[in-house]
């Protein structure tokens, strides 16, 4: 008899275990499908390539953040829904403030999308691929 309630208390255990071991990989799961984090970007402008890293945080489809830029951080505020994204920030570039606005699809750990620059009517191609712990 004492074999059997050995027996049943393991075997409880071992499902409590397995249903705590799915639930910890869906969050991790989770973490990996949504934009939020460190991504590595660059941008193509008339001037070359700009190198920048952006932090994105996430609030239902409220997206917020940092654009690390060699000039300085700068604010950015957006949306996010599903793979589609959307956010600005502002520069200073000469003595005007400029508007970024950028726009791209997540694929996966690589966003790739489209920079429009403030209301010059030009626009230029970005893409971002999330950045490693190390």
């Amino acid at each position: 008899m004492r074999s059997g309630k050995i027996f049943r208390s393991l075997f409880i255990g071992a499902i409590l275990f397995a249903g705590f071991a799915f639930a910890g990989a869906g969050v991790a799961n989770a973490q990996t499908d949504s934009v939020a984090g460190e991504w590595n970007a660059a941008m193509n402008h008339p001037g070359g390539v700009s190198n920048f890293k952006i932090i994105f945080k996430v609030d239902g489809e409220k997206l917020t953040g940092t654009v690390k830029r060699s000039a300085g951080d700068r604010p950015l505020e957006g949306t996010v829904k599903g793979n589609d994204i959307q956010f600005s920030y502002s520069i200073v570039y000469g003595d005007n403030t400029m508007t970024m606005s950028l726009t791209g699809k997540r694929d996966g750990d690589k966003i790739t999308g489209v920079v429009y620059f403030g209301q010059s009517g030009q626009s230029s191609d970005w893409s971002a691929t999330r950045a490693t712990e190390e």
